[in-house]
């Protein structure tokens, strides 16, 4: 039970101050490079700009509730998918890889790379898709300078 002293100091200080939120969080660096020693030497370059497209993503989403989606994507792709389908891959004895050739007809570091470029295209339409909002007000900018300034304007 608070006593008289109690309310009044709270009234003259003020309710107290909640306590300062805790320090956000930098988001976890890549489980993989594309250093990654496991990789053929095709696959970095593909692996590489992967990462750049989830880290520019990461940046334009910061702050932006709209993006929550998008950035859960990219995020499970760069901490989940990406280093399980290097570690499948690099399981495999290098002896024993002809035999994906042997069934698929194409290489263990082909179908490897093609699972990049589909993660790599998969990213590349997110981006679009985030960016869409950003043209749109562009576009319509554009249109109201050219109504405004243009040459039907009635000042001139």
């Amino acid at each position: 039970m608070t006593g008289f002293l109690d309310k009044l100091a709270v009234w003259l200080n003020g309710p107290a101050s909640p306590a300062p939120a805790p320090p956000r969080a930098e988001p976890p660096a890549p489980a993989v490079s594309a250093d990654d020693p496991r990789l053929p030497d095709a696959s970095r370059p593909l692996v590489a700009r992967l990462l750049a497209l989830i880290a520019d993503i990461e940046a334009r989403s910061q702050g932006d509730a709209l993006m929550v989606s998008a950035l859960t994507e990219v995020r499970q792709m760069r901490d989940s998918h990406l280093p399980r389908l290097i570690e499948s891959y690099a399981e495999i004895p290098p002896a024993h890889r002809a035999e994906i050739f042997r069934q698929t007809g194409r290489s263990a570091s082909y179908n490897l790379n093609q699972g990049f470029e589909r993660m790599i295209e998969r990213v590349e339409t997110l981006s679009r898709t985030l960016a869409q909002g950003d043209l749109d007000s562009f576009a319509d900018n554009l249109k109201f300078i050219e109504t405004r300034y243009g040459k039907d304007d009635p000042l001139r």
